[in-house]
C-alpha cells in the first residue's frame, strides 16, 4: 500500500481548460486522461488523499461524477474544497474520510492537509510538510516544505515518498518566528 495525494482535477469543468491552460479539445478528453493519470500511479490497494476540487455536474456532454468515482483506483480520502461545497453530489460520493484539514504522518514526518495553501502550519518549525491544492501552480510566494500537489501542478498524484525526499532537500525558513522559541505555543 502506498499513499498518494493529489488535487483540483475539476472533472467537467469546461472554463479551467482555458483558466489552466489545460491540453484537452473539451471536458471528455480532461475527464478521460486525469482518470487515466489517476489509475496510472494509484494502485487498488493505495490510500490517496484527494485535496479538493474534485468535479461539477455534467454539463453539455460531461460525465456522471459517481461514474467517474467508480472507475478512480484507490482508497479515496477528501479535502474539502471551495468548489467541492458548492457541489454537493460530490461529498456524497463514498469518500472513506472527508475533511476540512487533516494530518497525517509520512515516514515519521508530520503533513498538513489543506485544499489552500497556509502561511504557516503545525510543527512547520521542525520539519513538517504542508500540502494543498487550489492555486493550479500560480501561487507566487514559494515556501519550504509546502507543496502545490494539483493535477496543474503534479501530472499524476504524488506520494508520500517523493514528497519526503523534495522536504528533505529544502531548508526551512520560518515565517511566524518559531525558529527562535523552539516549540509549539
Amino acid at each position: 500500500m502506498n499513499l498518494h495525494f493529489w488535487a483540483d482535477t475539476h472533472f467537467n469543468h469546461a472554463g479551467i481548460l482555458q483558466y489552466a491552460t489545460r491540453p484537452y479539445g473539451g471536458v471528455k478528453e480532461m475527464n478521460a486522461a486525469l482518470i487515466e493519470r489517476w489509475n496510472t500511479t494509484v494502485q487498488t490497494d493505495d490510500v490517496i488523499w484527494f485535496l479538493g476540487d474534485f468535479g461539477f455536474p455534467p454539463k453539455a456532454g460531461g460525465d456522471e461524477l459517481t461514474s467517474i468515482f467508480a472507475q478512480l483506483n484507490g482508497q479515496k480520502n477528501l479535502i474539502v474544497g471551495n468548489h467541492d461545497y458548492k457541489n454537493k453530489q460530490v461529498l456524497r460520493l463514498g469518500w472513506n474520510e472527508l475533511e476540512d484539514l487533516k494530518q497525517v504522518k509520512l515516514g515519521g514526518v508530520r503533513a498538513t492537509l489543506c485544499h489552500y495553501p497556509l502561511e504557516t502550519w503545525p510543527a512547520s518549525w521542525s520539519g513538517a510538510i504542508m500540502l494543498h491544492g487550489h492555486c493550479h501552480g500560480t501561487l507566487k510566494r514559494k515556501l519550504p516544505k509546502r507543496f502545490d500537489v494539483g493535477c496543474d501542478v503534479e501530472w499524476v498524484p504524488v506520494s508520500g515518498e517523493a514528497l519526503l525526499q523534495r522536504a528533505a532537500a529544502e531548508k526551512f525558513v520560518a515565517v511566524d518566528g518559531h525558529e527562535e522559541k523552539g516549540g509549539d505555543l
